[in-house]
């Protein structure tokens, strides 16, 4: 059932993996970085791990790594927010890097509470974690919920992306700003 905030940890639906494998063959066809340089972190969601499946198989085919980062989590403490244990997580996505994983995750505590302070200071976290990077291009798998506090602009819908340059200014505060309007809304595969 759709927006059943009860599912603990939810896949993807049907619809919702038709809507990755359409972004899949949109994204491969016009991505303008050298996969070289590329790198994909992403939330230890099921949801968002299923996305990386689907929507980047091109990229994950060609060896580009995935890390899985607890900073990218949801930002509410409902069952569809709370992931699987590290040890569930490794065994069903033995390809994917959990070296960086927080021990602490899946327990909503600490940075990752549900808090709106909490999740400002998250959001100011992983921005700077973003300035910090040396990659030419780093893919972030996440939810919309969390990137309202990370990016401005409009609200994210389901299997949206959008490309972003990192500025920081003198004070040391990072912003991202959106390089060019992308594909809004990817409609499902009928």
């Amino acid at each position: 059932m759709a927006h059943d905030w009860s599912i603990f940890d939810p896949e993807l639906t049907e619809r919702g993996i038709r809507q990755c494998e359409t972004l899949a063959d949109l994204l491969e066809a016009n991505f303008p970085h050298a996969i070289e340089g590329c790198r994909i972190v992403v939330s230890p969601l099921t949801r968002t791990l299923q996305t990386v499946q689907y929507s980047l198989k091109w990229l994950l085919g060609r060896g580009v790594p995935v890390e899985v980062r607890a900073e990218w989590q949801e930002d509410t403490a409902n069952p569809c927010d709370v992931g699987a244990e590290r040890s569930a997580l490794e065994k069903a996505w033995p390809s994917y890097d959990f070296s960086q994983l927080d021990p602490v995750y899946p327990q909503k505590t600490g940075l990752y509470g549900p808090e709106e302070e909490t999740i400002r200071k998250r959001a100011a976290v992983v921005r700077r974690w973003l300035s910090e990077q040396s990659d030419e291009c780093i893919i972030v798998v996440t939810h919309s919920g969390f990137l309202d506090r990370v990016v401005h602009g409009p609200r994210y819908r389901n299997v949206e992306y959008r490309s972003y340059e990192i500025e920081r200014d003198d004070s040391g505060n990072v912003e991202l700003i959106e390089l060019a309007e992308q594909s809004k809304d990817i409609p499902a595969r009928e």
